[in-house]
């Protein structure tokens, strides 16, 4: 990958990412006899540190610097929210039982492998953030994209809410009966997610919009 762009790098990175996030999260419920869990956990944790070093190591270049700061983190806030979404999805039967999170051995390993995602997603910030010290990160520009890319989350956030409260509300007594307090809380907090990935994914195409007119 030494020979890709910076941008062609960091979506590399993020794809391997995503490949091992999706034999982590799947491969202890295939029955193929093989550990993919293991394997997918190693893939996620080397591309994650590979684009760490190689964020650090690349120099400042001319196709960098036409992409925002702001951009960067954008892309990569979408492919890690996606993952985090991807995750409670797949795993939302185990959050079905009416038992404490905390005493439901497998809703605490979700959530553990989804605590994982958020810290691998800081520590990306972070070195972006540092990649770019001494630069300007925001200007008017940036404002108008974060406040439009704001509206459109809060909208999507809004949305899921009303999904959530209509379909609590419309349920006969039967259907609600499947619904454990856990479970409740699982999809108020895919309403957040979903909220904060459309944000994130607003504002990583509303730049790519402004950046494409004025090529």
């Amino acid at each position: 990958m030494l020979h890709l762009s910076p941008r062609s790098q960091l979506i590399a990175c993020l794809l391997l990412a995503g490949l091992g996030l999706a034999l982590f999260f799947g491969g202890d419920y295939r029955d193929l006899g093989l550990p993919l869990g293991w394997v997918g956990s190693v893939l996620f944790v080397a591309a994650t540190w590979f684009c760490v070093d190689a964020l650090h190591r690349i120099p400042h270049s001319d196709d960098e610097a036409a992409i925002a700061h702001g951009e960067w983190q954008a892309w990569v806030g979408v492919a890690f929210v996606g993952a985090v979404i991807a995750s409670s999805l797949l795993n939302a039967d185990v959050f079905q039982s009416q038992v404490p999170i905390g005493r439901n051995p497998e809703a605490s390993a979700v959530g553990k492998h989804i605590g994982t995602l958020f810290v691998a997603w800081l520590v990306l910030a972070w070195v972006l953030k540092q990649r770019w010290a001494g630069k300007v990160l925001a200007d008017e520009r940036d404002t108008r994209i974060e406040l439009v890319a704001s509206q459109w989350g809060r909208f999507a956030t809004t949305f899921c809410v009303i999904g959530i409260a209509v379909l609590l509300g419309f349920s006969d007594t039967e259907r609600l009966r499947e619904f454990s307090y856990p479970f409740i809380a699982q999809m108020l907090l895919f309403a957040l997610l979903w909220g904060l990935w459309f944000d994130q994914l607003m504002t990583a195409l509303l730049y790519w919009r402004d950046r494409r007119a004025t090529a």
